[in-house]
């Protein structure tokens, strides 16, 4: 048998196809099996060892509580760790500042958010400052910070109180027609933080009145309760896969998507798409609704919308081009109203639903608290922001709660470049895990005690603090969050006020927190609290 016979017989389709098979095989194999075990370069970093074939560690990262998995590797295996995902594809944990100086601050550009991550903030949050980078984040950023400067941030605080009062009054009547309990009443805490952060949002950002506070049906509440339930690990890695599918992230949030999202429903696993979908809609539909009102009030007083600050308004004048060097489309500016809208309310929602959490088990924290902060509301109902930036238990108490458990637990990169970080080859396309919460409680760093809520450690902080990289729950470089102001501000207000109104405890012996595992860290079951009544001061 000669060349061209071998030629020939290699040739033949059915011959064809059993070689693309057998490569396909080989490869799969190869990736999946082969190579994060004997050729990886990542394989001599220490971390657990690699189980499952398929899916790597990724089963038990979707089923453990946000960041609490990663944290206990950083324990076992040190400040650098590997992970295997599905098919093979690995990931580092890190925690030592230089480290994450290069990848979040340094070189940014070269390590950006994962593709179907960005797709997942995109469709759930605006394609906006979470997933733009480069040029045009530095841009959209530049436009937007003047929403949150220190001078319109203290002109906002007196317009918390508006919701923040409602809420005391709706809570108190709710307990005073309780009869049945002498002794306070258990309420579902995360599910009133998430309205009155949601009617305070809505107000100071963009001008509108979601009122949830007093309309339990209200579209954008409800919108936002059917989205924000949805979160678990299962659903991140379902619609994680979905996304990794040329084309569906655009389909998903298309009128297409939307007329056939009951498809969805005929798969249990593929159930929850369905109402994420119906949700989104819904919140873009407002949104539109919200953009719509701004510019017929532009149109009627242009002069009064060119002076304003907030963020609708200088969302508007990008719009018009006002802004210079950047200029929004019509559905860039749905998208940016999708991003402060979501994370401007539910961050902010867990942070406190957290701390009253942290208080309910402190008695003696919650006590000190009250000392501080109900002689402030004896004097003036509505303190404004310098009063509260300078309450030193109030700031110790959100910082040491942000710290223990961050609304946002973890944060991921992709490597866009292959590079030496920390004395390793990271090949391109490795990605970066930075599990916040595990940094936050770095007993290297915070000591024995890392993971006990002590707020006075706020006051005496360790010799290896370090302000960047110890404290991440706001990320940090080019693009931390751009409300880290706004949000602790709020969460102080909101705080003070709950806890010269009223005390809260644990609603039944043994209870333990309950945080979901996905892109935020909230309640599970909206965090049920005994809240009792304080008796009113008098003056």
């Amino acid at each position: 048998m000669d060349f061209s016979d071998v030629l020939q017989l290699a040739t033949r389709p059915r011959n064809v196809a059993f070689v693309l098979i057998g490569s396909f095989i080989f490869y799969a194999l190869y990736r999946v099996i082969l190579y994060p075990r004997f050729f990886s370069p990542l394989r001599f970093v220490p971390g657990p060892p690699i189980d499952g074939v398929i899916l790597g560690h990724f089963y038990d990262i979707i089923h453990s509580e946000g960041g609490a998995i990663q944290g206990e590797w950083t324990k076992k295996y040190g400040p650098a760790v590997r992970a295997v995902g599905p098919v093979g594809r690995e990931r580092l944990i890190l925690l030592k500042p230089e480290v994450l100086h290069k990848i979040l601050v340094t070189d940014w550009v070269d390590y950006p958010r994962p593709k179907f991550m960005r797709n997942i903030l995109g469709l759930s949050a605006g394609y906006g400052l979470l997933t733009v980078t480069g040029n045009e984040h530095r841009q959209m950023r530049k436009a937007m910070n003047p929403a949150f400067a220190l001078p319109n941030l203290m002109a906002q605080t007196d317009s918390y109180f508006d919701s923040i009062e409602t809420l005391v009054k709706i809570l108190r009547s709710q307990i005073a027609r309780n009869t049945t309990l002498s002794h306070g009443m258990i309420l579902p805490v995360y599910e009133w933080m998430s309205k009155v952060t949601l009617d305070i949002i809505c107000d100071t950002a963009f001008g509108y009145h979601s009122n949830s506070l007093l309309n339990p049906n209200n579209e954008l509440t409800e919108a936002y309760e059917d989205l924000i339930s949805l979160q678990s690990g299962v659903n991140l890695a379902v619609l994680s896969s979905l996304v990794a599918i040329p084309g569906m992230p655009a389909f998903l949030a298309s009128e297409m998507g939307y007329r056939y999202r009951h498809v969805f429903a005929c798969l249990k696993l593929l159930a929850p798409v369905k109402t994420f979908i119906g949700s989104l809609h819904q919140i873009r539909r407002i949104s539109r609704e919200m953009l719509r009102e701004k510019l017929a009030d532009t149109a009627v007083d242009a002069a009064d919308m060119a002076t304003k600050k907030d963020i609708m308004s200088l969302l508007v004048r990008a719009r018009k081009g006002e802004t210079k060097g950047y200029q929004l489309s019509d559905e860039a500016l749905v998208d940016q109203v999708l991003t402060f809208l979501g994370a401007g309310h539910e961050t902010t929602a867990s942070g406190l639903s957290w701390t009253l959490w942290l208080l309910a088990n402190d008695p003696r924290a919650q006590s000190k608290l009250r000392d501080e902060v109900s002689p402030i509301f004896a004097v003036n109902g509505r303190p404004d922001y310098r009063v509260l930036k300078d309450l030193k238990m109030l700031d110790c108490v959100i910082m040491e709660s942000l710290r223990l458990l961050p609304p946002v637990p973890m944060t991921l990169r992709e490597a866009g470049k292959s590079d030496w970080i920390d004395g390793v080859y990271v090949p391109k396309g490795t990605l970066f895990h930075i599990p916040l919460r595990a940094i936050n409680t770095w007993p290297e760093v915070w000591g024995p005690d890392a993971e006990h809520f002590r707020p006075e450690r706020w006051l005496d902080l360790p010799e290896k603090y370090n302000s960047t990289f110890s404290m991440m729950s706001f990320i940090t470089g080019p693009h931390a969050c751009i409300g880290k102001t706004m949000s602790i501000s709020e969460m102080k207000a909101v705080l003070a006020a709950m806890i010269t109104n009223f005390e809260f405890a644990p609603a039944y012996a043994g209870q333990v927190a309950k945080p979901t595992s996905a892109i935020t860290m909230k309640p599970d079951d909206n965090m049920p609290l005994l809240v009792t009544p304080i008796h009113k001061l008098v003056v």
